[in-house]
Formats: C-alpha cells, sequence, structure tokens
C-alpha cells in the first residue's frame, strides 16, 4: 500500500448499467484494480493507480463507457494540492535531505542472540568502543568493533555486528559455551547431597560407585586420568550419576498483610524518543504524594509502512493504588505457602522425578509454617573446570 501511495491512485465509480463491461475491460488490459465494492443501488466502486487512470480514460469513448473520479489519494495529490505553497515544499525537501543523510547513522542497536550476558550490559560495552544509537556509521569499522570487543571483554567468544539499512544487529555467544564446544577440560562434582543409585560414565574416571553417600562438592567424576604408558592426561569428564536427594522446603506466611488496591486512577506521560533524546509530549500529572505501579510502551515510527524512522513513541501509564491492611485465613496462608514452596522446587530440582513428600505444618498465633521434606531422583553432576595455570 505504501508504493500506491507514493506513485497516486483514485476512487473510481461507475454506474450500474457500466459495471460489468468495465471490469471486463480492465481485466483484458491487464490493469490492477482492488477494493471492488458494490453499491445499494448497483454502482461499482474501486480503485485504480493513477498511471492505469489515465490509459483507462483514453479507452472510455473508444467503448462507450462512463467513470466517475471520487476522489486522489496519494502523494502526487497532495503535492499537486500544494504546488502553491512554497513554505511547504521547502520543508518537504529539507525533511528528504534530513532523511537520506540519517541513513549515515546507527538507528538502533538489536541483540538477537540468546545468550546469558544482560542487554544492557552488551549494549553499554558496544557504547564504549564507539557503536551506539546515532553513531556515524562510516566511522566505525565494523571488524576491527567485533575484534576489540572479544579482547576487551572476556565474558565472550565472539561477536557480529551486522548493519542492515541503520539498525545493527548483535549475535554473540559467551564464553560458556565456547568452553564447552573446545572441550575444556573439567571434573563433575555433585550438585546435591544423596545416595548414588546408578553410574554412567562416558569420559574421565569415576570416583563414586552405586550405594554411594555423597555431599554436596564431592568429587564424582575427574577430568585426570591415568594413560597406559602411566602418565596423566586431562580430559573432559562426561557421566550422568543418578541420585536419590532429600532436600527440606520451608515457608512462613504472617496472617497479617499488606496489599495494593487499585483506585482506578490512571495517568499518562508521553514522550518522543530520537536517538537518545526524549521530548515530553505533556505534563506529568502525577501526585507526588500517591503511589503509582506503571507500564511503559514504545511504538516506532514508520515511513510509508516500510522505512524505520528513529522517532519512537514512548507512553508510560501510571496506575494509582493504595496499601491497605489485609489478613490471611489459614486457608490462604496454607495455599500461598504450597505455591512459594512449590516454585522453589521448580527452581532447584528442573528435571527431578519426584518420589515422596512428607508435609508437616504448624498454626501459631501470627503466622503460619509449612515444611515439605521431599524425596526426588535426579541426575547430581555438576561441572567445574580443571585449572591448567
Amino acid at each position: 500500500m505504501s508504493v500506491k501511495w507514493l506513485f497516486g491512485y483514485r476512487k473510481l465509480k461507475c454506474d450500474k448499467g457500466f459495471g460489468i463491461r468495465m471490469l471486463n475491460l480492465m481485466m483484458r488490459y491487464n490493469f490492477e484494480y482492488w477494493g471492488l465494492k458494490r453499491g445499494e443501488k448497483g454502482e461499482y466502486e474501486f480503485f485504480l493507480l493513477e498511471k492505469d487512470y489515465k490509459n483507462l480514460l483514453s479507452l472510455l469513448d473508444k467503448y462507450d463507457l462512463k467513470v466517475y473520479s471520487v476522489k486522489g489519494r496519494g502523494l502526487p495529490f497532495i503535492c499537486k494540492a500544494h504546488k502553491n505553497r512554497w513554505g511547504l515544499l521547502v520543508g518537504s525537501g529539507i525533511f528528504v535531505v534530513i532523511l537520506l543523510l540519517s541513513s549515515l547513522f546507527v538507528w538502533d542497536i538489536r541483540v538477537v542472540s540468546e545468550t546469558d550476558i544482560p542487554h544492557n550490559e552488551i549494549l553499554a560495552n558496544l557504547k564504549a568502543l564507539g557503536c551506539y544509537e546515532g553513531s556515524f556509521v562510516p566511522a566505525i569499522d565494523f571488524e576491527d568493533l567485533c575484534i576489540d570487543y572479544v579482547n576487551n571483554y572476556k565474558d565472550c567468544s565472539w561477536i557480529s555486528v551486522n548493519l542492515r539499512g541503520t539498525v545493527a544487529y548483535v549475535e554473540i555467544q559467551d564464553k560458556r559455551i565456547f568452553d564447552e564446544e573446545n572441550q575444556t577440560p573439567r571434573n563433575l562434582v555433585a550438585s546435591h547431597s544423596g545416595i548414588v543409585e546408578k553410574v554412567s560414565v562416558y569420559s574421565g574416571k569415576s570416583h563414586v560407585e552405586d550405594g554411594s553417600v555423597v555431599k554436596k562438592g564431592d568429587l564424582l567424576v575427574s577430568g585426570i586420568v591415568d594413560s597406559k604408558l602411566e602418565r596423566t592426561r586431562l580430559c573432559r569428564a562426561d557421566a550422568e550419576v543418578c541420585a536419590v536427594v532429600t532436600q527440606s522446603f520451608s515457608e512462613e506466611v504472617e496472617y497479617a498483610a499488606k496489599k495494593q488496591v487499585y483506585t482506578g486512577n490512571i495517568c499518562e506521560k508521553s514522550s518522543l524518543r530520537f536517538f537518545n533524546f526524549k521530548i515530553p509530549l505533556n505534563t506529568d500529572q502525577r501526585d507526588s504524594a500517591r503511589q503509582y505501579t506503571s507500564l511503559t510502551e514504545n511504538n516506532g515510527v514508520l515511513l510509508f509502512d516500510c522505512i524505520e524512522l528513529p522517532l519512537s513513541v514512548e507512553k508510560e501509564v501510571f496506575y494509582e493504588y493504595t496499601v491497605e491492611d489485609f489478613t490471611y485465613t489459614q486457608k490462604e496462608a496454607q495455599a500461598l505457602a504450597q505455591r512459594r514452596i512449590r516454585k522453589r522446587f521448580e527452581k532447584e530440582f528442573p528435571d527431578a522425578e519426584l518420589i515422596s513428600v512428607y508435609a508437616q505444618d504448624a498454626f501459631y498465633n501470627n503466622k503460619y509454617v509449612l515444611t515439605y521434606n521431599v524425596k526426588c531422583r535426579l541426575d547430581i553432576t555438576m561441572p567445574k573446570e580443571i585449572k591448567t595455570q
């Protein structure tokens, strides 16, 4: 639709008696029309590109057809309507020049890789090396930029910064993944205390066997092994050590608590963001004596629905709330404690096989205490690199 707007198009109408013949004519000459609609009185309405409309006019008398131009739309019609307003034309020209010059700057930087390194930290490191929103593209050697990043920041193994249009896309791989791919020597130690049920060693030397009792941090499989030539060598230990682990989880919930209650009053604050600059579009109407939570939304600005501009409208919505006293019932306190323990268990043992759960709770005047003794089965191997220097 943006290309049609750029070259101009018209909304046309033809009476009921000419509709079918008009459509057949446009199909015969391959005119590109769209938005065909039939009115209540049988008339036809449709849209046609300006260049096709001019060709259609030359055929109307030949085929004895009538068509009416309802409205012209697009850039040519805007320019024609304002051709005597020189200020607007000059301003439009300046805008086009600015738009072309702005292609020499980085408008946005996006991290597209899945990595443990925080994105804001990556952007801060790139800024320190001269690549940031608003930086001059010809002044950046992206190959040297990537080399300098790896040399200066040891948390990554490689990085790639590709400029597509005016947006820099960053792909990065952290050091942990690099080490795994390059077979860094390591031991395997116990991530939890437990009783070993099964040991499957793929590389390295086992230090435990079925039935062994281990504590957290104990050596399970060593990456230092003896060769047949009575010499030691380093390898990357790899194994599965399945063990039964017993863990206790406890949560306390006080009956007297506080909760947020939203009043329904909402305030909005909008600003226009250009690179790293913000221009307020309205005043902040919040009452400093009241409390709010906020939600921020950024909407980029597109030219012709396809060209990204270094502009975005940032809207921050503030929801007013008050803090009120709240008292849990015993049933509500119990449900809350259960949810907290379940969340802790899923976080600490994401791949565990649950064997049994023994629950014990206690009721007091001011709080509820819930304790879960959980028995589960899991792989307790945890890598630990061997320092060679």
